[in-house]
């Protein structure tokens, strides 16, 4: 979240709840939006992920699937069920590569989109999701990009209130596997948005792309969510949280089935932390937070040398990967600095005026 009354791109600690500031009144209709799934092999998810999105109180303008080719047949067999929906098959491009696929197309749909919702296909959302997630967007033209209160499976359990940054800078899914009591019932600006349930604001889409890729096709898989959010609030835009949006998200990668995820899946994972993190951490922020930063990654690399050793491979991974990390990292610091000065010279102007 950026912190109120700071420049854009410093980082807070805690959230921030949603007050006046960046509010106006709702439309009295939503703004039109369209949803885009990437499916790695998940046809029974994604069936279900259709339906709820088909049962909308008011339903998406657009629906657009990438599907990585796993099985011919059944996707056939989802795209002839779900006729309302336009499906693509390609290459396994990681999440990151579908999501941008799947964005640029619905960006070119017939019917221009004000939102596009993207999720994985192992969300289920209620019925009045995308309504309520629009109007909370259209009500604060702060946000740029938005979540809700995603569930497990059960309907009790917390999966995320939004994404925060502790100060060691691993992201962590607020609320994850606690009882939902209401402790996250408010709407709030946070630090990043689950890309299970991530919903943008179309034309920022441009502005938060570096280099034409909205989500960075280098990580391939995991933190590309947080990387974008991280990037977004450092070129001076909001993320929010709206609990009022409830989904269930089923969830793959749990604490407790770790090592059932492919070694090549969680290298991705580990290395993609440091490469955020090179990317979009201020230098302010890296020594406010340094203390923090070194007890975290000797504790992880203790973790590594006990009970995880393949993922020594990833420290290697994150290395081969630093330069291009670091170049990104300058042209997002040139970004922040101009829209920065930008932003002066436009209050300066307006207190000229006034």
């Amino acid at each position: 979240m950026a912190d109120s009354g700071e420049a854009p791109g410093s980082t807070a600690t805690a959230t921030e709840r949603v007050r006046s500031q960046g509010e106006r009144a709702p439309s009295p209709l939503p703004g039109r939006w369209g949803a885009g799934i990437v499916n790695h092999g998940a046809y029974d998810d994604l069936g279900r992920c259709l339906e709820a999105l088909e049962s909308q109180t008011d339903p998406p303008s657009a629906i657009v699937v990438y599907d990585t080719s796993e099985s011919r047949e059944r996707f056939e067999a989802v795209r002839l069920a779900y006729l309302g929906a336009a499906f693509e098959r390609g290459a396994n491009l990681g999440y990151a590569g579908g999501a941008n696929r799947v964005v640029e197309r619905l960006r070119s749909a017939a019917v221009p989109l004000d939102f596009v919702l993207l999720l994985n296909p192992d969300v289920v959302l209620e019925p009045d999701f995308g309504a309520v997630l629009v109007r909370a967007m259209e009500a604060r033209p702060a946000a740029a990009i938005a979540t809700g209160k995603l569930l497990r499976a059960d309907g009790r359990t917390l999966d995320s209130a939004g994404i925060v940054f502790p100060r060691h800078r691993r992201p962590r899914d607020r609320g994850s596997e606690e009882p939902d009591r209401g402790q996250f019932d408010a709407t709030e600006w946070v630090d990043a948005a689950s890309g299970a349930a991530m919903m943008l604001r179309v034309a920022l889409v441009d502005e938060l792309a570096l280099e034409g890729e909205l989500f960075d096709e280098s990580f391939f898989a995991y933190h590309e969510d947080t990387d974008l959010c991280w990037r977004a609030r450092r070129f001076g835009h909001r993320v929010l949280y709206e609990p009022g949006a409830v989904a269930c998200h089923l969830r793959g990668w749990q604490r407790d089935r770790r090592d059932q995820i492919p070694v090549a899946v969680r290298r991705h994972s580990f290395k993609n932390h440091y490469l955020q993190l090179v990317k979009n951490e201020t230098g302010r922020d890296l020594v406010r937070n340094l203390p923090w930063l070194i007890g975290w990654e000797l504790l992880r690399a203790g973790f590594v040398a006990v009970r995880d050793r393949p993922m020594w491979a990833a420290y290697r991974d994150a290395w081969r990967a630093l330069p291009e990390a670091w170049r990104k990292r300058a042209l997002i610091r040139a970004r922040a600095h101009e829209r920065l000065a930008r932003g002066g010279a436009r209050r300066v102007l307006d207190r000229g005026s006034s």
